[in-house]
């Protein structure tokens, strides 16, 4: 499904570029805050894990994905007047080169890094993913101890909790400190006797 999902940006970056390419207008609204995808999205998040939290989570993840399009149309729209204010092919194809290099932008993060929409939805889309499999068996468990995975990790956030066996209330500060940030492969399982 998540494959899916990533594909179906990435054709939406395609049509972009092509529509680009011709000088016409784009509308990523149509594509980007489509309710079939949404739809698509939330049942399969919903058969990972249904609770409050998660609830929260896939519906925060629905509006991010929604937003997309307004960062995207607004460059879309700015290099496509770009285009259409020069004659010259070289800088034209300047402008399409630099456009297709970054991809079409969807995210700004707090620290100003841009993200196109390919790989702002990959990373927010797993990330969402792998957070639903975790709180289920958090939010599942019948005891208290967990088993926080390992995987070889050099991620300085995860490093002083890989592979050790922790409490809920040590799984909370964990993850206060960073464990389980966005990228991060690491999962739980609950440790029983």
């Amino acid at each position: 499904m998540l494959n899916n999902i990533i594909g179906y940006y990435a054709k939406v970056t395609d049509m972009a570029l092509v529509n680009l390419k011709n000088e016409k207008k784009f509308q990523f609204g149509r594509y980007l805050k489509n309710n079939a995808i949404t739809a698509t999205v939330k049942d399969h998040y919903h058969k990972i894990h249904r609770s409050k939290q998660a609830d929260k989570l896939v519906d925060d993840y629905v509006k991010a994905m929604n937003n997309m399009y307004k960062l995207a149309q607004s460059e879309y729209n700015t290099t496509l007047t770009k285009l259409k204010a020069t004659n010259d092919p070289i800088a034209k194809q300047k402008i399409l080169n630099d456009y297709a290099n970054n991809g079409c932008h969807g995210f700004t993060a707090k620290n100003g890094a841009r993200w196109n929409i390919e790989t702002y939805s990959n990373m927010y889309s797993t990330h969402v993913n792998n957070e639903l499999l975790r709180l289920r068996e958090i939010e599942n468990a019948k005891g208290n101890l967990f088993l926080i995975s390992t995987h070889g990790t050099e991620c300085d956030l995860c490093i002083p909790w890989e592979g050790r066996t922790v409490t809920r209330k040590q799984l909370d500060i964990a993850r206060g400190e960073g464990l389980f940030h966005p990228r991060c492969m690491h999962f739980v399982s609950e440790v029983t006797a």
